[in-house]
């Protein structure tokens, strides 16, 4: 998986009271701290961390921390492998040029870059069939390198109609879903391979422009991108099943109108406590690395939504939680990290939503942050 503005004075003079010394949420949420998560708008945590719904005698929130430590530990002991070299990344060329220009040398590129990104992916990813248990059948190479030249011979389009980028979404936005549907049907896990063949062949793509070239286009492809990544596809259906003054429904428009500023703040903050830090892609504090690390913050809350609409943990443990075990080791990114920013992210939520909001996500974002606590990496 792979998305600033500045956090409010009020938030970091609240959240320095809170992160002196070692972070909490490395350590885990258990119920016995439960006085270190914040309250807010006059509601205590305690009294909004009930048990999600009961199965067989034991917690939804129970159930899904024990079935996340035994998968981490299952995909944990297939790993017998050397690990192999990451290609380096080619020079990129940049090019000054007029739109007309700019559409040629993306055209030029695109099915080269397709190509260089899928072995890319293969370096990357290739022992994760067999660590995963994938059913290899359900990789198809050209499959996966097609559908990604197709929607960004799409976005590439777009940008040569001057379609603004608000309208990608209007003519891409069905295909890019269908597309994401057919590879996390399956196999969860499948659609981690086809993310990163895209965030590579993104990257080759935005390699061949010159700077102010690659500020016009970048656009064009964060929706694609975002789109690829967040499961618009499946909120809305699931929030289609809600009545429309569903406390579900109304709790999850009221945060998605904050998803961005959170997931902003939630960066900020994160890069704060871990300056220095850097993944395989680079330092935090990169242009690059923000914006897709902004975009993994969304996607969080975009898969809390859709547990909130439909009920269930089942999204995170079905496909958030295994495509993170899977990518965030290859990609360095560490789970100290991801905890940290776990615990600012239900900072950001419990001072931006009202109460009754709060009732309604509190216990999916606890379950799921617990799913990712140190207690589950222990090993």
């Amino acid at each position: 998986m792979t998305g600033i503005s500045q956090v409010s004075s009020k938030f970091l003079s609240t959240a320095e009271k809170i992160q002196q010394g070692d972070s909490l949420v490395s350590r885990g949420i258990t119920g016995s701290e439960t006085h270190k998560l914040p309250e807010a708008k006059g509601v205590s945590v305690s009294s909004l961390t009930h048990k999600l719904p009961e199965a067989k005698g034991v917690s939804v929130s129970s159930f899904a921390v024990s079935w996340a430590k035994r998968y981490y530990s299952t995909v944990a002991a297939r790993e017998n492998q050397a690990p192999r070299q990451i290609p380096p990344s080619p020079e990129s060329t940049y090019f000054e040029g007029n739109r007309a220009k700019i559409v040629d040398k993306l055209t030029n590129t695109l099915k080269l870059a397709s190509e260089i990104a899928w072995n890319r992916v293969e370096a990357l990813l290739g022992e994760q069939i067999e660590r995963h248990g994938i059913d290899p059948s359900l990789i198809n190479p050209l499959e996966i390198v097609a559908d990604s030249r197709t929607l960004y011979r799409k976005a590439i389009d777009a940008y040569a109609e001057r379609e603004p980028v608000f309208r990608l979404s209007v003519l891409v936005g069905k295909d890019i879903i269908q597309v994401r549907r057919k590879y996390s049907k399956t196999d969860a896990l499948v659609l981690g391979f086809v993310t990163v063949e895209f965030q590579y062949t993104s990257k080759i793509l935005l390699g061949c422009l010159s700077e102010s070239e690659r500020s016009e286009f970048a656009p064009y492809l964060k929706i694609i991108d975002d789109y690829l990544h967040i499961p618009y596809g499946e909120i809305n259906e699931a929030a289609a099943n809600q009545s429309p003054n569903s406390r579900a429904l109304l709790a999850v428009q009221h945060l998605w109108q904050h998803t961005t500023e959170i997931a902003s703040a939630v960066y900020e903050r994160a890069s704060f406590q871990h300056q220095g830090y850097r993944s395989c892609s680079g330092y935090l504090s990169d242009r690059e690395i923000k914006i897709s690390g902004i975009r993994d913050v969304e996607i969080f809350q975009s898969y809390l939504c859709w547990c909130v609409l439909e009920g269930s943990i089942r999204p995170v443990q079905q496909e958030l939680f295994p495509i993170c075990v899977m990518l965030y080791p290859k990609l360095h990114v560490s789970w100290e990290l991801v905890q940290d920013m776990l615990l600012i992210l239900f900072w950001e939520i419990c001072a931006r939503l009202p109460a009754e909001d709060l009732t309604v996500f509190v216990p999916y974002l606890r379950t799921v942050t617990e799913m990712f606590s140190s207690d589950v990496f222990e090993n």
